[in-house]
């Protein structure tokens, strides 16, 4: 099989795709031609409707965003690859696809979709969307129940789950989930304070890096080291927001819940409070405190000159230029630690972009658009390794496990979460308060009626 990884559909989702859409897949030897570029021996997906191979009667269909350019040549043999089979695709079923530029920058590209949205227009259009018009596209009903789709397999392995559930029967992607929140650890600090060096990556394979196993080694690694009275040295450079939110989810709770009526809340279960209390206690009694006249960012430095044994952020920082690249001491990456609450499996959270269709179209249109969009983000045949996404991010760590294990979580246990979508709602003081050493209970207290104003303004019209 082919190991390279396909060409991202989108800045934020590698395009992972599926096979082959009939009960019956094709022969060993189409698949042994169709590999080697002769896709004619391939079986003809049949309309369950009509009982005849597809013909979308030429429409084409555009998925627009704000940065591709459909004219760039092919950057790789996979991206020809890709090119040639989506023609082939096209031919077969009589369509065609492409993305593009919708022409309106980043700035300009919510409101030109709420535009057209609204407008409509002769055209087939898929817009990509992030988090400045996802909710308020929703609460507004610009955006198509592609849930009502007949012939569409949502159980595939292709379909990025975590973003099919932002806005479960509105959106959708293919392909793997971006990683997200994470936890970097310094094996040199680990191994001079009598610990494994890989003691994170063990624990986590066992099911045993939890929030106690956590804090046990965070206890362990702040110490008095000259017997001074004043503890010199702590264990985490913490990012309060981003150890936060991961930990709430990580005891089964959420930031904004929807409760069973489709009602969006803020909430404040028991559960929730539980994970507060133990992100106050970590920050409080284990992460180094910021020096007088540092950068609010004091942390990262801290990490990198190996005076904590944990840093938390995103995995972004492990990437070719990110800011571990050149970091003098070795260091690996774990999810962050189980919550007694949680559903018990290693995840990190999700902020894909999106992809919608909008709502002013005819359900027939709507139907075929995404029915295309399917044929068209379905596998290269020969490119269909499941492990082919680990390539790309091999050389950007200092062992193999940071992906075979914590990445591997990552991918498989990608969760929504959707706070980060609804305008205006600041949630970001309950971290800063919090971990600063508020009360938990005072400060959801104090907060509430606003957050919750923002919420229901958002999302409960």
């Amino acid at each position: 099989m082919k190991k390279i990884a396909l060409l991202a559909m989108s800045a934020m989702c590698v395009l992972a795709l599926a096979g082959c859409n009939k009960s019956k897949g094709p022969s060993a030897a189409a698949l042994k031609a169709a590999e080697n570029g002769d896709y004619s021996k391939l079986p003809v997906a049949k309309n369950p409707a009509t009982k005849k191979g597809y013909d979308f009667g030429g429409m084409a269909v555009t998925i627009y965003d704000w940065w591709s350019n459909p004219d760039a040549p092919a950057a790789s043999k996979a991206e020809e690859d890709q090119r040639a089979y989506r023609k082939y695709l096209e031919e077969t079923y009589n369509f065609t696809c492409i993305q593009d530029n919708l022409n309106a920058g980043w700035g300009g590209h919510p409101a030109e979709v709420a535009n057209y949205c609204i407008t409509g227009g002769d055209d087939a259009r898929i817009f990509i969307i992030d988090g400045r018009s996802a909710f308020s596209g929703l609460a507004a009903n610009l955006w198509a129940d592609v849930s009502k789709v007949p012939d569409i397999d949502w159980t595939k392995e292709k379909w990025n789950k975590a973003v099919c559930g932002v806005m479960p029967g509105k959106s959708f992607a293919v392909g793997k989930p971006e990683p997200r929140h994470c936890i970097f650890f310094n094996k040199r600090v680990l191994q001079e304070n009598g610990f494994d060096p890989d003691e994170p990556y063990n624990l986590q394979k066992d099911g045993k890096w939890t929030w106690e196993t956590f804090e046990a080694m965070c206890a362990a690694l702040t110490k008095d080291t000259d017997n001074d009275g004043i503890i010199d040295q702590y264990a985490l450079s913490g990012f309060n927001g981003e150890f936060a939110w991961p930990t709430i989810y990580s005891n089964g709770g959420k930031i904004v819940n929807v409760d069973a009526n489709g009602k969006y809340y803020l909430d404040m279960s028991d559960n929730v409070m539980e994970a507060w209390d133990y992100i106050r206690r970590i920050f409080v009694n284990y992460n180094k405190p910021q020096g007088e006249g540092a950068n609010w960012d004091y942390f990262k430095a801290d990490f990198l000159n190996g005076e904590t044994a944990f840093y938390n952020d995103e995995e972004y920082d492990a990437q070719p230029n990110g800011m571990l690249a050149d970091m003098k001491d070795d260091w690996g990456m774990v999810c962050l630690p189980l919550g007694p609450k949680g559903d018990g499996k290693y995840f990190t959270l999700n902020a894909d972009n999106m992809l919608i269709i909008p709502g002013c179209y005819s359900q027939d249109k709507v139907n075929n658009i995404m029915k295309i969009y399917d044929f068209w983000s379905d596998t290269v045949p020969g490119y269909d390794d499941p492990d082919s996404w680990k390539e790309s991010y091999y050389g950007s760590f200092r062992d193999t496990r940071a992906v075979d294990e914590t990445m591997q979580y990552m991918m498989d246990n990608s969760k929504s979460w959707n706070a980060w979508l609804i305008p205006g709602l600041n949630y970001a003081p309950l971290s800063w308060n919090i971990c600063g050493g508020a009360d938990p209970q005072e400060t959801y207290e104090s907060m509430k009626n606003e957050l919750q104003a923002t919420i229901d303004e958002a999302m409960n019209k």
